[in-house]
Protein backbone atom coordinates (compact mmCIF):
# COMPACT_ATOMS: atom_id res chain seq x y z
CA UNK A 1 0.00 0.00 0.00
CA UNK A 2 1.31 3.45 -0.90
CA UNK A 3 1.82 5.87 1.93
CA UNK A 4 1.38 9.62 1.70
CA UNK A 5 4.40 10.23 3.93
CA UNK A 6 7.37 7.94 4.32
CA UNK A 7 7.27 5.68 7.37
CA UNK A 8 10.59 7.01 8.71
CA UNK A 9 9.80 10.67 8.00
CA UNK A 10 10.54 12.02 11.45
CA UNK A 11 13.47 14.37 10.98
CA UNK A 12 15.86 12.49 13.25
CA UNK A 13 19.22 11.35 11.91
CA UNK A 14 19.05 7.70 10.93
CA UNK A 15 21.50 5.20 9.58
CA UNK A 16 20.66 3.57 6.29
CA UNK A 17 19.70 -0.08 6.61
CA UNK A 18 21.26 -2.82 4.48
CA UNK A 19 18.11 -2.99 2.36
CA UNK A 20 18.09 0.77 1.81
CA UNK A 21 21.77 0.63 0.81
CA UNK A 22 21.02 -2.08 -1.75
CA UNK A 23 18.22 -0.02 -3.25
CA UNK A 24 20.26 3.20 -3.18
CA UNK A 25 23.10 1.35 -4.91
CA UNK A 26 20.59 0.51 -7.64
CA UNK A 27 19.55 4.17 -7.84
CA UNK A 28 23.23 5.18 -8.03
CA UNK A 29 23.74 2.79 -10.97
CA UNK A 30 20.78 4.36 -12.79
CA UNK A 31 22.59 7.70 -12.74
CA UNK A 32 26.04 6.28 -13.55
CA UNK A 33 25.56 6.70 -17.32
CA UNK A 34 29.16 5.88 -18.20
CA UNK A 35 29.48 2.93 -15.76
CA UNK A 36 32.58 4.29 -13.99
CA UNK A 37 31.41 3.65 -10.43
CA UNK A 38 31.33 7.37 -9.58
CA UNK A 39 28.89 10.12 -10.52
CA UNK A 40 30.32 13.05 -12.45
CA UNK A 41 28.93 15.91 -14.50
CA UNK A 42 29.43 13.81 -17.66
CA UNK A 43 26.85 11.29 -16.38
CA UNK A 44 24.21 14.01 -16.38
CA UNK A 45 25.35 15.23 -19.81
CA UNK A 46 25.04 11.67 -21.18
CA UNK A 47 21.62 11.35 -19.57
CA UNK A 48 20.61 14.61 -21.27
CA UNK A 49 21.69 13.20 -24.66
CA UNK A 50 19.77 9.96 -24.09
CA UNK A 51 16.63 11.82 -23.05
CA UNK A 52 16.70 14.29 -25.95
CA UNK A 53 17.41 11.49 -28.43
CA UNK A 54 14.46 9.52 -27.05
CA UNK A 55 12.12 12.44 -27.62
CA UNK A 56 13.80 13.74 -30.78
CA UNK A 57 14.03 17.24 -29.35
CA UNK A 58 16.17 19.83 -31.12
CA UNK A 59 19.01 21.17 -28.98
CA UNK A 60 17.52 24.66 -29.33
CA UNK A 61 13.95 23.73 -28.46
CA UNK A 62 12.54 25.25 -25.27
CA UNK A 63 11.93 21.77 -23.81
CA UNK A 64 15.51 20.76 -24.46
CA UNK A 65 16.86 23.92 -22.86
CA UNK A 66 14.64 23.41 -19.78
CA UNK A 67 15.66 19.75 -19.51
CA UNK A 68 19.35 20.57 -19.71
CA UNK A 69 18.93 23.24 -17.05
CA UNK A 70 17.10 20.82 -14.73
CA UNK A 71 19.74 18.11 -15.13
CA UNK A 72 22.63 20.51 -14.61
CA UNK A 73 20.95 21.95 -11.51
CA UNK A 74 20.40 18.41 -10.26
CA UNK A 75 24.11 17.64 -10.73
CA UNK A 76 25.21 20.94 -9.15
CA UNK A 77 22.98 20.33 -6.12
CA UNK A 78 24.25 16.78 -5.74
CA UNK A 79 27.87 17.82 -6.16
CA UNK A 80 27.54 20.68 -3.66
CA UNK A 81 26.00 18.46 -0.98
CA UNK A 82 27.51 15.03 -1.62
CA UNK A 83 31.04 15.63 -2.97
CA UNK A 84 32.69 15.88 0.44
CA UNK A 85 36.14 15.14 -1.04
CA UNK A 86 35.76 18.12 -3.42
CA UNK A 87 37.10 16.11 -6.37
CA UNK A 88 34.23 16.78 -8.82
CA UNK A 89 32.74 13.32 -8.38
CA UNK A 90 30.38 11.52 -6.03
CA UNK A 91 31.39 8.07 -4.85
CA UNK A 92 28.96 5.45 -3.62
CA UNK A 93 29.94 6.12 0.01
CA UNK A 94 29.33 9.85 -0.50
CA UNK A 95 25.98 8.96 -2.14
CA UNK A 96 25.01 6.94 0.94
CA UNK A 97 25.99 9.79 3.27
CA UNK A 98 24.04 12.24 1.13
CA UNK A 99 20.91 10.06 1.18
CA UNK A 100 21.27 9.44 4.89
CA UNK A 101 21.05 13.22 5.35
CA UNK A 102 18.30 13.73 2.75
CA UNK A 103 16.07 11.00 4.16
CA UNK A 104 16.43 12.42 7.66
CA UNK A 105 15.59 15.99 6.56
CA UNK A 106 11.82 16.46 6.31
CA UNK A 107 12.25 19.66 4.29
CA UNK A 108 14.71 18.32 1.67
CA UNK A 109 13.03 15.04 0.74
CA UNK A 110 9.78 16.39 -0.76
CA UNK A 111 11.63 18.92 -2.93
CA UNK A 112 14.16 16.35 -4.18
CA UNK A 113 11.41 13.82 -4.93
CA UNK A 114 9.23 16.48 -6.58
CA UNK A 115 12.07 17.57 -8.87
CA UNK A 116 12.70 13.97 -9.91
CA UNK A 117 9.03 13.33 -10.66
CA UNK A 118 8.75 16.51 -12.74
CA UNK A 119 11.76 15.36 -14.76
CA UNK A 120 10.16 11.93 -15.32
CA UNK A 121 6.91 13.46 -16.56
CA UNK A 122 8.63 16.12 -18.68
CA UNK A 123 10.35 13.41 -20.71
CA UNK A 124 8.46 10.13 -20.45
CA UNK A 125 4.82 11.26 -20.47
CA UNK A 126 4.94 11.43 -24.25
CA UNK A 127 1.21 11.98 -24.80
CA UNK A 128 1.21 14.55 -21.96
CA UNK A 129 -1.84 13.05 -20.28
CA UNK A 130 -0.35 13.33 -16.79
CA UNK A 131 0.16 9.58 -16.55
CA UNK A 132 2.94 7.09 -17.29
CA UNK A 133 1.99 3.82 -18.97
CA UNK A 134 3.92 0.55 -19.09
CA UNK A 135 5.64 1.32 -22.41
CA UNK A 136 6.76 4.72 -21.10
CA UNK A 137 8.03 3.04 -17.91
CA UNK A 138 10.06 0.68 -20.11
CA UNK A 139 11.60 3.70 -21.86
CA UNK A 140 12.49 5.18 -18.48
CA UNK A 141 14.25 1.96 -17.47
CA UNK A 142 16.16 1.84 -20.77
CA UNK A 143 17.39 5.43 -20.52
CA UNK A 144 18.54 4.83 -16.94
CA UNK A 145 20.73 1.79 -17.70
CA UNK A 146 18.17 -0.91 -16.97
CA UNK A 147 16.64 -3.41 -19.36
CA UNK A 148 13.11 -2.46 -20.44
CA UNK A 149 12.19 -6.17 -20.20
CA UNK A 150 11.51 -5.52 -16.52
CA UNK A 151 8.68 -3.08 -17.30
CA UNK A 152 6.00 -5.76 -17.89
CA UNK A 153 7.23 -7.62 -14.83
CA UNK A 154 7.13 -4.70 -12.37
CA UNK A 155 4.59 -2.26 -13.82
CA UNK A 156 1.45 -4.32 -13.06
CA UNK A 157 2.53 -4.54 -9.41
CA UNK A 158 3.29 -0.82 -9.22
CA UNK A 159 -0.08 0.00 -10.81
CA UNK A 160 -2.06 -0.92 -7.71
CA UNK A 161 -5.39 0.44 -8.96
CA UNK A 162 -4.88 -1.52 -12.21
CA UNK A 163 -5.92 1.38 -14.47
CA UNK A 164 -2.88 0.88 -16.72
CA UNK A 165 -1.14 4.09 -15.65
CA UNK A 166 0.92 5.66 -12.88
CA UNK A 167 0.03 9.22 -11.87
CA UNK A 168 2.44 11.70 -10.32
CA UNK A 169 1.02 10.94 -6.89
CA UNK A 170 1.40 7.20 -7.42
CA UNK A 171 5.02 7.56 -8.55
CA UNK A 172 5.72 9.94 -5.66
CA UNK A 173 4.40 7.38 -3.18
CA UNK A 174 6.34 4.57 -4.83
CA UNK A 175 9.60 6.51 -4.83
CA UNK A 176 9.13 7.51 -1.19
CA UNK A 177 8.58 3.87 -0.28
CA UNK A 178 11.54 2.83 -2.45
CA UNK A 179 13.85 5.14 -0.50
CA UNK A 180 12.43 4.80 2.99
CA UNK A 181 10.99 1.33 3.36
CA UNK A 182 12.99 -1.40 5.06
CA UNK A 183 10.32 -3.98 4.26
CA UNK A 184 11.71 -6.59 1.83
CA UNK A 185 8.14 -7.19 0.57
CA UNK A 186 7.48 -3.54 -0.32
CA UNK A 187 6.20 -3.40 -3.91
CA UNK A 188 8.15 -0.21 -4.65
CA UNK A 189 11.47 -1.99 -4.06
CA UNK A 190 11.25 -3.45 -7.57
CA UNK A 191 10.25 -0.27 -9.39
CA UNK A 192 13.60 0.02 -11.19
CA UNK A 193 14.14 -3.71 -11.70
CA UNK A 194 16.24 -6.06 -9.57
CA UNK A 195 18.56 -4.52 -7.01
Amino acid sequence: MLTERPPLFHGAKTMLTDLQKRKLTKLFSLYDSDYTGVLVKQDFELMFKKLTNLRGWSKRSPRCIVLEDKLMRQWQGLEAKADTHKNDEVSLSEWFAYYDDVLADTSASPEMIGDLIELVFDVFDQDEDGRINQAEWGQLLAVFNESPVYAPLVFPQLDQDQDGYLSKNEIRGLFINFCYSDDPNEIANQMFGPY
